[in-house]
């Protein structure tokens, strides 16, 4: 310490600086040993302070020079609470769990004075996704609801290391949200149970809305009807979609092992994508930022759970009302937190509104005020959650750590997508093909991009074939600046085919690609799609940080 003017080893030095010495320890911004993890623990403490006060006596016959050098540090703050595991908690805390729901916010009332109607409906009109504030936005949702229970949310662990396996007891759905009854802890009675028996969107749900079922089973949300079954009772169809969890349980863990949060928030409120329907797994495609940041990475697996369940839960408009999403988002932000943790001086844009929530720790909604200064913000919420007030417990089971790769299974997490595989062990190094300035547009097309001078076949087969690039369009002028204002870059991984025709790093590959109409599969000529923006690609070879991207374009989108 003698750098920083403070000798330990002498006494009058200690002294004097005795009440930095203190600050530094009680703020643990001092390690106790080289272990950065070691502190001084509280009564340690206490005895330092009550040392400087007394006057820094050597000996117990020193005089007393009693002093407020070092003020009594304040009452510890209330500790967090905290959610624990469902797999933790005995029936009777899981029963109290769905009184709450049943008395407070009235599950399965699809009346629209309903609470829980009105709370699912936020999600609906304001939810956040596909950008840097769809975690911190869910986040504030779970803690508005919080409030209004009075408890705390349990998490659904579907990071468990057996969660995929059929027969396991952490495979599919909780049991909690599969029982047809509960007893009140309250009244005694038998109720249905508003774990699984939820009220719809209105009163009747997405299937029904599009004409997949009907009768009364409507009035309740849906789920896919394999997790109800056991034994033998579609054991092959059963075990084929819990073994479907391992691909996203491994994206999550490849999510996780990103440095950098996300690309900066672009105009505040606005996400740079829109997928309003979930169909696991969900194309690599559709997530552009999936091989750049976590925020990029992470939102796919989210997706795929959504889709993975079914039904409500696949629909983003429709997708709060079933009771499940509020467990299994409560883990979104568990394994959020985890990185979070693991690096805590991350950047984000931290003045973004996450509307309707106002107040620091989202305790409040409001819908109407125009002032982007009262609405809880992205910085906030962007921070260890112990300092929102809530920690987690930990989980019963161990975890899903990641597998190892399997040679040929396709992109990063395992999926195996049109066009696309990992790259093999003779591959010459990364390859890209950049579709830069790419904005919206009113009409929907397919780009196949193909390496070695030729459009082929747009299969998996085709060497040559490195995938397709999807350009949704709004059908629409955006007149509701829902689309991105400036061009922005979506790349392919050009990796596989590159070194399937056996390029060697450096060289020429021959780019061609492919336009079509999705609806219509017209094949557009150049002229149709020169003045298209960002439907012109580019190759690159080696790291996307020296990639041919022009990050400065102005141009405005959607005529």
């Amino acid at each position: 310490m003698k750098g920083y003017l403070i000798d330990l080893g002498d006494y009058a030095s200690v002294c004097e600086w005795s009440v930095t010495i203190y600050n530094h320890l009680a703020s643990r911004s001092m390690p106790l040993t080289d272990d950065a993890r070691q502190f001084w623990p509280f009564d340690a403490l206490e005895t330092f302070r009550l040392w400087v006060n007394q006057g820094w006596r050597r000996v117990s016959s020193d005089p007393i020079d009693k002093a407020d050098r070092i003020p009594k540090p304040p009452v510890p703050p209330s500790e967090p609470y905290i959610r624990r595991d469902l797999a933790a908690m005995r029936p009777d805390e899981i029963d109290d769990f769905r009184a709450r729901l049943d008395d407070i916010m009235q599950v399965g009332d699809p009346s629209p004075a309903s609470p829980w109607q009105k709370w699912a409906y936020i999600h609906t009109n304001w939810c956040l996704h596909y950008q840097e504030a769809f975690a911190f936005w869910h986040r504030g949702y779970l803690m508005y609801l919080e409030t209004l229970l009075g408890c705390p949310i349990p998490y659904w662990d579907w990071m468990a290391k057996d969660a995929s396996i059929d027969g396991s007891p952490s495979a599919g759905l909780p049991q909690c949200f599969l029982d047809e009854t509960y007893v009140h802890p309250g009244t005694g009675e038998t109720r249905p149970n508003p774990l699984r028996y939820a009220a719809a969107k209105d009163g009747r749900s997405k299937l029904c809305a599009i004409g997949k079922m009907s009768g009364p089973d409507c009035t309740y949300v849906q789920r896919n009807p394999l997790f109800y079954t056991r034994g033998d009772d579609h054991r092959a169809e059963r075990a084929k979609l819990f073994a479907m969890a391992e691909i996203f349980q491994q994206q999550v863990v490849d999510a996780l092992k990103f440095p950098t949060f996300s690309v900066p928030q672009g105009s505040p409120g606005f996400p740079w994508a829109n997928i309003p329907a979930f169909t696991p797994p969900q194309p690599d495609d559709l997530y552009p930022y999936r091989d750049q940041n976590f925020d990029g990475a992470y939102e796919q697996p989210h997706d795929n759970y959504h889709g993975w369940i079914g039904a409500d839960m696949a629909d983003n408009a429709y997708t709060a009302v079933d009771p499940i999403f509020i467990c299994y988002h409560a883990n979104i932000d568990r394994m959020l937190e985890v990185w979070i943790r693991a690096h805590p001086v991350a950047q984000y844009t931290a003045g973004v509104a996450l509307r309707p929530f106002t107040g620091p720790v989202a305790a409040e909604i409001n819908e109407a005020t125009p002032d982007l200064w009262r609405y809880t913000t992205l910085g906030d919420l962007a921070q260890d959650s112990r300092h929102l007030g809530y920690d987690y417990g930990p989980p019963v089971a161990p975890q899903f750590t990641g597998r190892a790769p399997v040679a040929g299974s396709g992109a990063r997490t395992g999926q195996t997508i049109s066009g696309g595989s990992a790259p093999s062990a003779s591959a010459p190094g990364p390859a890209w093909v950049i579709f830069d300035g790419v904005r919206c547009t009113h009409d929907s097309y397919t780009i196949d991009v193909f390496l070695g001078g030729a459009a082929g076949a747009a299969q998996a087969d085709n060497p040559a074939y490195v995938g397709r690039f999807s350009r949704i369009g709004m059908g629409i002028a955006d007149d509701k600046g829902r689309c991105i204002r400036h061009g922005v870059p979506r790349m392919l991984d050009a990796s596989r085919a590159a070194a399937a025709l056996g390029l060697s790093a450096g060289e020429e590959p021959g780019l061609c690609f492919r336009v079509s109409h999705l609806h219509t599969g017209h094949e557009l000529s150049e002229d149709e799609y020169r003045d298209l923006p960002g439907f012109t690609p580019v190759f690159h070879w080696g790291d996307l940080r020296f990639a041919p991207i022009d990050r400065s374009s102005e141009r405005p989108c959607c005529h």
